[in-house]
């Protein structure tokens, strides 16, 4: 059976149990997943209401009111219960009915309920809850071991040991889990706060990706969750499709999934699987950029770096090392070091223009004049000398790689 397809008829079997017990009782029935995010929703009968409108059409749920219908402690009910919903928040009263399978929430079922909800109905509705707990159990038990093949692949394919990888692709391809002569494109994605530095746990990362992953069709995405960052592996039969936006709904399903940003290096397409590791170096190096470098989208393709990809193939205890250049150091630690820096690296970025560095620092020319003479007293270096203009420019590119210079929001 084709990868994905146990998976889309556990989905079915979903459908056909809420479609078959609205019938029966004559009112709208969803399932949602245990953040309350919707699984399956039947037709209309009359008694819908603006909140499931909302949910069916993919809008989904007020935060606000997501918030407020977990703070009710349904994740500890027992059996089918009755939800008053205040007027202000606009929504008729509920019946959820917890989908639980061997001690685990796997979801909630959901009625809109008019007063004339019986007791027979309710007994109906915690038996429909039980077997969508047992579809639900088996669909992620399936997207565990899928995912857990997932990882082990990509794992493989990132290898720096070329047999590793080679093994991973025939493997692949035999399993038809991936195209042959697929071009391969690997990303890594990290969410994190506004400051860039605090990744989601792996947990989150893993429901991500189980949401994302998709093997044995063209283009193939595999991904390796890890305890800071998640690997994608982006698998096409032809390459030239701009690698970032493979990776772009997934940053948008992080952002979505998980409330946090999130920051991603693309490396550029290589000729096949066993060139993986390539674009994954690639891909560690962007997302470096993506965090530290003034100026650049949360997605940063490797083929967008210019001399930033080339000066951070350096190893990253000699990047560390740039900003204790003596140059550099003393220009940190004198006083307004860090207008001076801006103002050294802007001077630089803009070939030594005068008119377009002030215009960009928002500076009049004189203060600009001020500051370079500054800039060369402290350092100690001609900016009127190209070979003193290369060292601290080149110095000011390696200690940003390295964090050691603040990025510019």
């Amino acid at each position: 059976m084709p990868p994905g397809v146990d998976s889309l008829l556990m989905s079915e079997s979903l459908q056909e149990l809420v479609d078959a017990l609205a019938e029966r009782l004559q009112r709208s029935v969803a399932l949602d997943d245990p953040a309350l995010n919707l699984i399956a929703a039947s037709r209309h009968f009359g008694d819908e209401d603006a909140v499931r409108v909302q949910s069916i059409l993919g809008r989904g749920v007020d935060p606000d009111l997501q918030e407020w219908v977990l703070s009710l402690g349904i994740a500890e009910l027992d059996g089918p219960h009755r939800i008053d919903v205040p007027e202000s928040i606009g929504a008729k009263d509920r019946i959820c009915a917890p989908v639980r399978c061997a001690g685990l929430l796997l979801g909630y079922l959901w009625l809109i309920d008019d007063g004339r909800v019986s007791g027979d109905d309710l007994t109906d509705a915690a038996l429909v809850a039980d077997k969508a707990g047992v579809i639900l159990y088996r669909r992620e038990l399936f997207m565990q071991r899928r995912q857990a093949r997932c990882s082990a692949l990509v794992r493989d394919l990132i290898s720096a040991d070329e047999p590793t990888r080679v093994a991973a692709e025939i493997e692949a391809i035999d399993e038809e889990l991936l195209v042959p002569a697929a071009a391969v494109s690997v990303s890594v994605v990290r969410p994190a706060d506004a400051s860039g530095e605090r990744g989601a746990s792996a947990p989150d990362l893993g429901q991500v990706a189980q949401h994302v992953t998709s093997m044995g069709v063209d283009p193939a995405i595999l991904c390796l969750p890890r305890p800071r960052d998640l690997v994608v592996l982006v698998a096409h039969a032809r390459d030239g499709t701009p690698s970032a936006s493979a990776v772009r709904p997934l940053i948008d399903s992080i952002i979505e999934r998980l409330g946090v940003r999130a920051i991603a290096g693309v490396g550029a397409w290589q000729p096949s699987l066993v060139s993986a590791h390539d674009s994954y170096q690639q891909a560690l190096i962007a997302v470096r950029a993506a965090r530290f470098l003034p100026g650049v989208d949360d997605v940063v393709p490797w083929d967008s770096l210019g001399v930033y990809g080339l000066l951070a193939k350096l190893d990253p205890h000699d990047l560390a090392l740039a900003a204790h250049l003596a140059p550099l150091a003393g220009l940190a630690s004198s006083r307004n070091g860090e207008v001076l820096l801006a103002t050294a690296e802007t001077f630089l970025d803009l070939a030594g223009s005068v008119q377009r560095s002030s215009e960009a620092l928002h500076i009049h020319r004189a203060t600009l004049y001020q500051r370079l003479a500054r800039i060369e007293e402290v350092t100690g270096l001609d900016l009127d000398d190209g070979g003193d203009r290369l060292t601290l420019h080149l110095g000011l590119k390696l200690a940003r790689l390295a964090g050691g210079v603040p990025r510019a929001e």
